[in-house]
């Protein structure tokens, strides 16, 4: 029998997680998918359950080595995870989960945190510094950082268990960590703090092979890997456009915007600098907007996701307003009054939340490009017409493929490929005047001091 020729990737968000196989010609064949556990480290605190995910790899790798023959493969995570390993090649914890609240510390790790100016990171919620990740386990269970022979990012954790070589990669060392200085290009102050240094492996170009894993008839060529909003990125990046702000959407709703300032990025609205793969600054804003969708849909007892016409009235006297989810430019709120409407007529007003939401971010992204919606948003209509309504001097178009991530990470297997994007322009919704209800749940935000 003549196997077909794929690549695969692993693509492992804060849920879910997802192996995608992807034909030479670049097209998605299939996907596997399983969802995130976590377990307890000494019985304090949380982690994730990463050796479940490698075993689940396993079993699919080789069921899939009957049918196809796998020539490549590259895995892409959620950020701000780490994996510590010890001198004997042994998992100490793999992997940390940076929603676990490393908050005991808080305030003696800002005292020798590096400053917004040199590291372009804002000082977030619960785990989602690796910096404080490492403080505040150095304080906890000091062992662990003394043990350590080497601190790998996710994906290299992952790399590593399938080629036995380590490795580090720029966009997820340089993403909200705290670990890198992006005025010098370098390891940042705290890394030399901490005495960590010699705990990160080379850095190497997330494209690179780094080694490989043979199973049945398949000799896996094993690739560096990648952070996935930057895959995301990537996907785009690597396109014949130009200018764009791109909203990539999943667990959270993360604005790129190449155009925007440095010196715009304000940390206290959860502004920041990611580094593409190429090196480059890339001026990012992000909200949990996944998380709140779905906690709101919850909250409101959603059981049918279909929006329905609501008045101007209604809209004005039952706005929803910020927010959630523990990250992201709003204080955390989590109130919502009773609302007598309709299930539908409820939706509605999440939809438009969410719009609202993301065009404040887009504002103070200034952006004005072409916008690019990405993600599970674009199965979400009314949010998208919302959007086109809101900024009607832009162009909002929707990535029809819905899959930027993977289809980013699969860019890793030949850099020099051009992405092949299928691009749909959304069309405005005009049934209320948007623009002056968001003008009031925005005055109403102000006056309510939920801005950080």
């Amino acid at each position: 029998m003549i196997k077909k020729k794929i690549n695969i990737i692993l693509d492992i968000g804060k849920t879910n997680v997802k192996l995608v196989l992807i034909s030479k010609q670049g097209k998605i064949i299939e996907e596997i998918r399983t969802r995130q556990t976590l377990k307890k480290f000494k019985n304090k605190i949380t982690y994730l359950n990463s050796q479940k995910i490698i075993n689940w790899l396993l079993v699919n790798l080789n069921k899939l080595t009957l049918n196809y023959k796998i020539y490549k493969f590259v895995c892409t995570t959620h950020g701000a995870t780490v994996a510590f390993i010890d001198k004997d090649n042994k998992e100490i914890i793999a992997s940390t989960d940076y929603e676990y609240p490393y908050d005991k510390f808080f305030k003696d790790f800002k005292k020798i945190a590096p400053s917004f100016k040199t590291s372009l990171t804002p000082h977030l919620e619960v785990g989602l510094n690796v910096g404080h990740q490492i403080y505040y386990l150095n304080r906890i269970f000091p062992e662990v950082v003394k043990k350590t022979k080497f601190i790998l990012s996710y994906p290299q954790y992952i790399s590593w268990k399938l080629s036995g070589n380590f490795s580090s990669e720029i966009s997820y060392i340089g993403c909200h960590s705290f670990l890198w200085n992006f005025n010098k290009n370098t390891y940042s102050s705290l890394v030399k703090k901490l005495k960590i240094y010699d705990k990160f492996p080379k850095i190497q170009r997330a494209w690179k092979s780094i080694g490989y894993f043979k199973i049945n008839d398949s000799k896996i060529s094993i690739l560096n890997g990648i952070h996935d909003s930057n895959a995301s990125y990537l996907y785009f990046k690597n396109s014949k456009l130009k200018n764009f702000t791109l909203v990539s959407t999943g667990t959270w709703y993360i604005i790129f915007n190449q155009q925007t300032k440095l010196k715009k990025l304000n940390p206290k609205l959860d502004m920041l600098s990611n580094i593409d793969v190429f090196g480059n600054h890339v001026p990012t804003m992000r909200f949990m907007g996944g998380r709140e969708y779905d906690v709101l849909c919850k909250s409101l007892k959603i059981k049918n996701k279909t929006s329905a016409k609501i008045s101007e009235e209604d809209l004005i006297n039952n706005l929803i307003y910020p927010s959630f989810a523990s990250a992201g430019p709003f204080k955390l709120n989590k109130t919502i009054k009773k609302i007598k409407l309709s299930n539908n007529q409820k939706y509605s007003l999440i939809c438009i939340y969410m719009a609202f939401t993301l065009n404040f971010c887009l504002d103070y992204m200034e952006s004005s490009a072409d916008i690019i919606l990405d993600g599970p948003i674009t199965k979400n209509n009314y949010i998208m017409k919302i959007i086109a309504n809101l900024r009607n001097t832009q162009k909002i178009f929707k990535n029809k493929k819905e899959v930027g991530t993977s289809l980013g990470a699969s860019l890793l297997f030949n850099i020099k490929k051009k992405s092949n994007i299928d691009l749909r322009k959304v069309n405005s919704i005009n049934d209320l005047d948007y623009k002056y209800i968001y003008s009031i749940w925005l005055k109403n935000l102000k006056k309510k001091k939920l801005i950080n």
